[in-house]
């Protein structure tokens, strides 16, 4: 399968978190914001909404960021105790140097705690594959913005010229066929010429997201399930 640019998922494409990371997280973050709620009641509420996160930036083709998807668990928390809606917490009421904080302490756990590679072989697959054309990595990013990602993607061995679209920085996000049109533009401009939309291949394990929204814009897709393998066979292919 010859491509004139590949774009890459990141997560469940070619990284999976690190095992102790979310867990030092969210207790941060409970700890900080509700001490009182039990700690496995946090963490499922976490991922709870953090799956209905991913639902609402799928659907709507924008960011659900940190302030946001915190804001969703803290809503959750209260809605079951709440008798009147001025009861559930909000972000709104947490003070903007909070969250900042907030943040910071979890890019300081995500760097100590940095993801991992799907499969070994897969970072030295993605910069041999950069050395011959435009490698662009289209994310969601989700609770870690981009500033953050591009260290942690250095921290788990991939470097080398790599293009990167964030949804966070780039006011799209998948499925959304604006996200994958800026990394056309990147990918065009790394090339130094025009590059048809259906001469970039996108690598990604999410039907909707990936799948379908690179070829809402016109790209050709290939579909990987996250065990590593799947994106090792893709990643040959593309030599």
């Amino acid at each position: 399968m010859r491509a004139e640019a590949i774009s890459l998922d990141i997560w469940g494409t070619l990284l999976r978190s690190d095992p102790d990371f979310k867990p030092a997280r969210n207790e941060m973050l409970r700890h900080a914001l509700a001490a009182d709620v039990d700690p496995d009641c946090f963490d499922e509420a976490m991922r709870t909404m953090d799956r209905e996160a991913d639902e609402i930036c799928m659907a709507r083709g924008t960011d659900v960021g940190f302030a946001e998807r915190v804001q969703l668990t803290l809503a959750h928390l209260a809605r079951p105790a709440a008798e009147h809606a001025d009861q559930v917490v909000h972000l709104a009421d947490i003070r903007e140097d909070v969250v900042r904080e907030l943040m910071e302490q979890q890019a300081q756990m995500a760097r100590e705690h940095h993801p991992i590679a799907l499969d070994d072989r897969i970072p030295a697959l993605v910069a041999e594959l950069a050395e011959t054309r435009p490698v662009i990595l289209t994310s969601n990013t989700g609770m870690l913005p981009g500033v953050l990602m591009r260290d942690l993607l250095a921290l788990a061995g991939f470097t080398g010229n790599l293009g990167m679209v964030f949804s966070n920085e780039v006011g799209w996000a998948k499925p959304d066929r604006r996200i994958f049109e800026k990394t056309l533009t990147l990918a065009e401009a790394t090339n130094g010429e025009r590059i048809a939309s259906s001469c970039v291949v996108h690598v990604g394990d999410n039907p909707l997201a990936d799948e379908q929204g690179a070829r809402d814009a016109g790209m050709t897709a290939v579909l990987v399930v996250p065990d590593g393998k799947s994106t090792v066979d893709a990643l040959e292919a593309l030599r």
